[in-house]
């Protein structure tokens, strides 16, 4: 190890460990507070308004010991032959597999530039260290030629990018074979036309604003959009859509005091919070598997389509709108219309510009300093299902509270000059199947839905494995056992591996079983059933899925039924064994507003909870135990002695 390498690891080192301890596990920061220091995003925390955390916003491949880009790229085709004296397709079935660990750092330059903007902001602040996101999602996009012979843009992967201690996310996915060769050829270019684009969630509060969010969900539930039933998987964009129909029709209303400036992200705000009560994270994680990419329900479209529909829609809004601000008629200072057409001073001096021509010239620059609307590169990668339990009546939340909610980040970083690496099969390969020369078959697993904060708090280890019962009747097993350390240190890429033993029948070759046996804190294993597959590459989701219980109390009530503070215990049970979280909220801090995440399995709701609270003269009541499956709780109705 280079001596360079020792000390950019000790500085790395010194960043994490300097960051407290709360900051690493439950952040507290509010997310309409930014401040930008130097090329570096800064939000302020809660408790502390000297103390800001940075955005690590720089994606980039990672490199490895050797300073090789952690990058593999598997093109494969498997022939096919023709069925009832038909002749054989063109041509053959195939795909590909990418891998990318791609790094989430800046630099101690970046941050040190932060610092000293933050003190000129705020004199007396400290950047303290990098936020935590709470999750994030990963897409692929580039660029091909339509049948009429023109450019467009089209999404041709959807990923989930889990993050990694090292500031690293791990990101696989498996490639339809139209999208396989797009990447392919692209990657014979210094610059190839391939984008990692992030959409990260960052979890936080906002500070207490004079506004109630209304939601008739009766309503809501008519929409076209959620009454189709044709589609039961949507898309984060298309949720919004939909949600931004019913606020203009009234179903959803934002009442607001004062101001309207903060409106858009009050707006932003009650979206998310439906959004939690409506719909859950398709697989548990947000992130498609590739067969719910590419096949849409019968009678609609793939969420793949629909993501490059929506991409090109979004594209297209943006351009019009960055043309209507350019032909925009400038008002100068004496407030006259100066536009196409418009009055002009015909009395000038010999040689001088005339008036008209003056102000197009001011025109000129005024509009390219007005904002622009950004062009999207991606739609927005999340996807969701609608939730089995419907809400009911009238939904109202005050939010004159510090109140939970999150922020969708976007970042976007072309994946870079890969060229020189072409020859090199550790980076890129093709393989076709049917081959005889392809005596070993490598099956890639990885785990989908968790980062390694997951393996602290739930997960001891998973166990996949696999068995493959030859043409001879021998059998080969293999297993890889995935835990906290190896999750960081392979980013999230591990293998399985059998080879030929006397398979004459190709296509029998290609099929196995494997199963995964999960080991979770404080419980017994659970084992899924044998599966037989034929996949090059194999994601795990859990058993259990993370599930969200927004814990919310009313401003108003809290103060006149005297409470000082609110304790929520929620119960669930995890591999057999019954567990707990606590929150608490502080109605002296205005702190009204918790979250608690645990896990539940996949098909269940209910979870138990106790409300505890304080009241003035150090009385206290209970609710007991009870039941709910709601995504919101509220706890601010305290029972009679």
């Amino acid at each position: 190890m280079t001596v360079r390498v020792m000390r950019r690891l000790l500085v790395a080192a010194l960043i994490v460990l300097s960051v407290p301890h709360a900051a690493r596990g439950q952040q507290q920061i509010l997310l309409d507070k930014p401040v930008r220091g130097g090329e570096l995003i800064l939000f302020p925390d809660l408790a502390d308004e000297l103390s800001y955390y940075y955005v690590v916003d720089k994606p980039k491949l990672a490199v490895d010991a050797n300073g090789k880009p952690q990058f593999s790229f598997l093109r494969f085709a498997e022939n096919v032959r023709g069925t009832g004296g038909a002749s054989a397709p063109a041509e053959a079935t195939g795909g590909g597999i990418v891998h990318a660990v791609v790094a989430l750092s800046v630099s101690r330059e970046q941050i040190q530039a932060a610092q000293r903007d933050l003190q000129r902001i705020k004199p007396g602040a400290t950047v303290k260290g990098p936020v935590i996101f709470k999750s994030g999602k990963f897409g692929l996009v580039t660029s091909f030629k339509d049948p009429a012979g023109n450019l467009a843009t089209q999404v041709v992967g959807l990923g989930n990018a889990p993050l990694l201690d090292g500031e690293k996310a791990a990101v696989s996915m498996q490639l339809t074979k139209q999208g396989a060769k797009l990447l392919w050829e692209s990657f014979n270019t210094a610059a190839p036309d391939i984008s990692f684009t992030f959409e990260m969630e960052l979890p936080g509060y906002m500070s207490p604003k004079k506004a109630v969010i209304e939601a008739n969900f009766d309503q809501i539930y008519e929409h076209q959009t959620f009454n189709a039933a044709v589609a039961s998987q949507y898309l984060a964009a298309e949720i919004k859509l939909a949600f931004e129909d019913l606020t203009r029709s009234g179903a959803i209303k934002v009442t607001q005091v004062g101001a309207d400036q903060q409106l858009e992200g009050l707006i932003n705000t009650a979206y998310n919070k439906l959004s939690e009560m409506m719909f859950s994270p398709l697989n548990g994680t947000g992130t498609p598997s590739l067969s719910t990419l590419s096949a849409g329900a019968e009678g609609s479209t793939s969420l793949l389509d629909r993501a490059t529909t929506m991409l090109a829609n979004n594209r297209k809004e943006a351009k019009e709108a960055n043309e209507r601000i350019n032909q925009r008629p400038f008002v100068p200072a004496g407030g006259r219309d100066v536009g196409v057409g418009g009055p002009t001073d015909t009395a000038t001096k010999p040689g001088s510009l005339t008036n008209e021509q003056t102000t197009k010239r001011e025109a000129e620059p005024a509009a390219a300093n007005q904002p622009k609307e950004n062009v999207p590169t991606f739609a927005v990668v999340a996807a969701f299902e609608m939730k089995k339990v419907r809400q009911r009546g009238t939904f109202k939340i005050d939010l004159n509270k510090f109140t939970t909610d999150s922020l969708t980040l976007r970042f976007d970083e072309n994946i870079g000059d890969l060229s020189q690496l072409r020859a090199d099969s550790r980076h890129f390969r093709e393989v076709n199947l049917d081959d005889p020369l392809y005596r070993q078959r490598e099956i890639n697993v990885m785990v989908d839905g968790l980062n390694a904060q997951d393996f602290g708090q739930y997960i001891n280890f998973v166990t996949v494995q696999m068995r493959k019962k030859h043409a001879g009747g021998e059998e080969s097993s293999d297993e890889v056992r995935i835990d906290r350390t190896n999750f960081n240190q392979e980013g999230n890429r591990f293998a399985l591996l059998y080879g030929w033993k006397n398979d004459t029948d190709r296509r029998k070759w290609m099929e196995y079983e494997y199963r995964p046996v999960w080991s979770f804190f404080g419980g017994v294993p659970v084992e899924g059933a044998w599966t037989k597959s034929t996949d090059g590459a194999l994601n795990m989701a859990p058993p259990f899925q993370r599930r969200t219980v927004e814990v919310q109390a009313a401003p108003d009530a809290v103060t006149q039924q005297g409470i000082r503070a609110i304790t929520v215990r929620v119960f669930y049970t995890l591999a057999g064994v019954e567990k707990s979280k606590t929150v608490t909220l502080n109605a002296a801090k205005n702190q009204l507003s918790e979250k608690v995440e645990f896990m539940l399995p996949a098909d269940a709701g209910d979870y138990g909870y106790e409300i505890t609270w304080q009241l003035t003269g150090n009385r206290t009541r209970s609710s007991g135990r009870q039941k709910a499956n709601t995504a919101v709780l509220f706890v601010d109705e305290v029972p009679a002695a």
